[in-house]
């Protein structure tokens, strides 16, 4: 199984998205997506279930995006890199994000 780590900007992303959901849904909700979105990519991880589709597709095809994949889970697109022993959540997105040009910035700041 690899391991799954978060990057900072990923793990501040989700603690919003954690807050929100109970200040609008309650407590219990937040903890069954929080659970629903760690069961998605242990599976990932164990290389089970659906695997993760090329950023590209969120860009239209237009550009590379250097071994970005992603999940969609819920309302969310959780940007992935995967390496042979990990699996690093770079960034995580809402639905209506303008997510392409959000794709664009993180290619901007990670020089291959």
């Amino acid at each position: 199984m690899k391991t799954v780590v978060y990057a900072p900007v990923a793990l501040a992303r989700l603690a919003d998205i954690f807050d929100y959901t109970i200040e609008r849904f309650g407590t219990a909700q937040a903890d069954a997506y929080a659970a629903r979105l760690a069961r998605r990519l242990t599976d990932l991880a164990l290389g089970r279930g659906l695997a993760a589709r090329p950023c590209g597709r969120l860009m239209r095809d237009t550009r590379e995006a250097r071994g970005l994949t992603y999940i969609r889970e819920g309302s969310h697109y959780l940007i992935l890199r995967e390496r042979r022993e990990t699996l690093e959540v770079v960034e995580v997105f809402h639905e209506r994000m303008n997510i392409e040009a959000h794709l664009e910035r993180l290619l901007e700041d990670d020089p291959p």
